[in-house]
């Protein structure tokens, strides 16, 4: 199996591609700003062929190529459906806009094919693009938020954290149906009982480990001390 991971657009959010160079397959995980051209030529210079479209959540420097991206490889997008909200109306994510505003703002037309569409679970496992990975909804930087488990890997564990976790921060919970209530309870529940070793992949920012966060991370940190103390 193999990760590789960059930064796209204006926001500068990591995109990842996961696969299987042996089947030859893989699938693609928050294509942001202006990707298409980008993944599809890393899908060819790794000769792998990609299964879907994987996103953490619905904002949009996150999903914005996921719409080209679905069409040009005819592939589906998996969404957790309680962001589908983002889906339709990326812009509803800053609060009340008027029509046209990806427009006017962003040379964006956005005109998504809805049909691809395909609800993300909690607890649920995916076998796609030659990879098995766990599913976890973890809301609170939006309603829909989710992580990946990568099952199987050969060395260490990896979570494809999205906008939950950083290193050494976690997730804006500012913008409209943001909860940082609900955060905290998706990073207890989801994060703190993960291993150490567990590599953390993130929607923004360098690579960082769960052991290094938990020591390191001051909203981890403030988590932990309920249970640290009995």
């Amino acid at each position: 199996m193999f990760v590789e991971g960059f930064p796209l657009g204006l926001w500068q959010a990591n995109c990842y591609l996961v696969g299987d160079r042996d089947a030859g397959t893989a699938v693609v995980v928050d294509p942001g700003q202006d990707g298409a051209a980008l993944v599809r030529g890393r899908l060819d210079a790794l000769g792998v062929r990609c299964e879907a479209v994987l996103l953490t959540h619905g904002h949009l420097d996150h999903l914005w190529s996921a719409p080209q991206l679905a069409g040009d490889l005819d592939v589906p997008v998996w969404l957790h459906p309680d962001d589908r909200y983002l889906w339709d109306d990326p812009a509803a994510a800053f609060g009340s806009f008027p029509p046209g505003t990806l427009a006017a703002q962003f040379g964006l037309d956005w005109r998504p094919d809805s049909e691809r569409l395909q609800p993300l679970a909690d607890g649920a496992t995916l076998t796609l693009g030659g990879v098995r990975l766990r599913v976890a909804h973890t809301p609170g930087h939006t309603p829909g938020s989710c992580v990946f488990l990568l099952l199987d890997v050969a060395d260490d564990p990896v979570l494809l954290s999205g906008d939950l976790l950083f290193a050494g921060s976690v997730g804006r919970t500012d913008f409209p149906r943001g909860s940082m209530a609900a955060q905290n309870a998706s990073l207890a529940r989801v994060v703190l009982p993960l291993d150490d070793a567990t590599r953390v992949l993130s929607g923004h920012g360098p690579e960082t480990t769960v052991g290094v966060e938990r020591r390191t991370n001051p909203y981890l940190r403030a988590l932990a001390l309920p249970s640290a103390g009995g």
